[in-house]
C-alpha cells in the first residue's frame, strides 16, 4: 500500500495543475498543427482525470489496522 502524507498530496496536486497549464498554453500555440494539438489534448485529458483521481483519494479513510500486544512488546 502506498500512503502519502497530506503535504505530498498537495505537492502532487500543484504539479498536476502546473502541467495542465503548460499543456493548455502549448495547445493554444500550436493552433496550425492539428496532430500535435490532438496528442496534447489526449495528454491533457489524461492529466485531468489523474488529478480528479488524486483529489478523490485525498480524504479516503484507510482500513483500520489492529496491532496485537505481542507486536508492541507486551505479554
Amino acid at each position: 500500500m502506498n500512503i502519502k502524507t497530506g503535504l505530498e498530496i498537495v505537492k502532487m496536486h500543484s504539479e498536476y495543475q502546473q502541467k495542465i497549464r503548460e499543456l493548455e498554453v502549448a495547445i493554444n500555440q500550436l493552433a496550425d498543427y492539428d496532430y500535435c494539438q490532438t496528442v496534447l489534448r489526449e495528454q491533457l485529458s489524461r492529466l485531468r482525470s489523474e488529478l480528479v483521481a488524486l483529489e478523490d483519494t485525498r480524504f479516503q479513510a484507510l482500513e483500520p489496522v489492529v496491532i496485537g500486544t505481542s507486536l508492541l512488546g507486551g505479554k
